[in-house]
C-alpha cells in the first residue's frame, strides 16, 4: 500500500488515510486547532478521542471546605477577596474550597474547574499529583 507524500494539509491527510485497513489514522504533529474550521475540529476530535484531564468528584470532595467570613479589621475589598473563576467578590456565607497551594475557589467554581482541569488557575501546581493512580 502506497501513502500519499503530500501532507501539506493534516486534516486531509486524516482524511485520506482514514480507511487504512486497520483504522490507524495517520497524521502529523502540526495541526493547527486555530486554523481548522468546526467541522474540521469535530472530525479531529473524533479520531483523536477526548480525554479527561481534569479530577473525579471523589478527589475534589476531598479538599477541605469553608464558608467565607470577611474580617471585621478589614473594611476595603481586595482583589485577594474575589474567586478568580468567577471573578465575583465573595459574600458572607460561600462555600470555598481551598485547594494544597492556599488558593481559595468558590466550591462551585472550583468543583467545575477542577473537573476539567486537575492544576490551580492560579499557580499551576497540581492539586493531586498522583491523581493519574486513582
Amino acid at each position: 500500500m502506497k501513502i500519499g507524500t503530500s501532507h501539506d494539509d493534516p486534516v486531509e491527510c486524516l482524511r485520506r488515510h482514514h480507511n487504512v485497513p486497520d483504522y490507524q489514522a495517520i497524521w502529523q504533529d502540526h495541526v493547527d486547532p486555530d486554523n481548522m474550521t468546526y467541522e474540521e475540529l469535530l472530525e479531529l476530535g473524533e479520531t483523536v478521542g477526548t480525554q479527561n484531564r481534569g479530577l473525579s468528584q471523589e478527589l475534589i470532595s476531598l479538599l477541605p471546605a469553608s464558608k467565607y467570613k470577611r474580617s471585621f479589621f478589614s473594611r476595603r475589598k481586595s482583589r485577594s477577596e474575589r474567586c478568580v473563576i468567577c471573578q465575583m467578590e465573595y459574600k458572607r456565607g460561600d462555600r470555598q474550597i481551598t485547594l494544597p497551594c492556599k488558593h481559595i475557589y468558590h466550591a462551585g467554581c472550583g468543583t467545575k474547574w477542577l473537573t476539567i482541569n486537575k492544576a490551580c488557575p492560579i499557580c499551576y501546581s497540581e492539586v493531586f499529583v498522583d491523581a493519574s493512580k486513582h
